[in-house]
């Protein structure tokens, strides 16, 4: 990932670039770090989501937030990618003055409908 300026990017996109690297270098064993940090991320929701499924939960969130006359700020947009809130607590957590700027449980629904899988949680 390569811009001009400094860009927010999701857990998925990070483990995406670092599976990505790992296998145009032909390195099975990257540094520790790397390594690290890829078995933590497959750990996260970041592990089933897809970039069709990013790409559109990105979409309905902001069309949500437009719908009820509002923004989603990156970093809270971000942290729903990451995290795939699958409760109204999470919500609220993430999003500031939420109740006055979506609807809790369309944002859950939106974050389901989008993310499936990685929504569920494991107990």
């Amino acid at each position: 990932i390569k811009k001009d300026k400094e860009e927010l990017i999701t857990n998925f996109e990070v483990l995406s670039l670092l599976k990505h690297k790992r296998r145009i270098e032909g390195q099975v064993l990257l540094n520790e770090f790397v390594n690290n940090t890829v078995r933590y991320l497959e750990t996260t929701p970041a592990s089933k989501e897809s970039v069709e499924s990013v790409k559109k939960c990105r979409l309905e969130i902001n069309k949500l937030a437009t719908q009820n006359g509002s923004k989603i700020m990156k970093a809270e947009l971000l942290q729903i990618l990451n995290i795939a809130p699958s409760g109204e607590v999470e919500v609220h957590l993430i999003v500031e003055d939420c109740e006055d700027r979506l609807n809790p449980k369309e944002l859950l629904r939106v974050v389901k409908d989008s993310l499936g899988d990685a929504v569920v949680r494991e107990l």
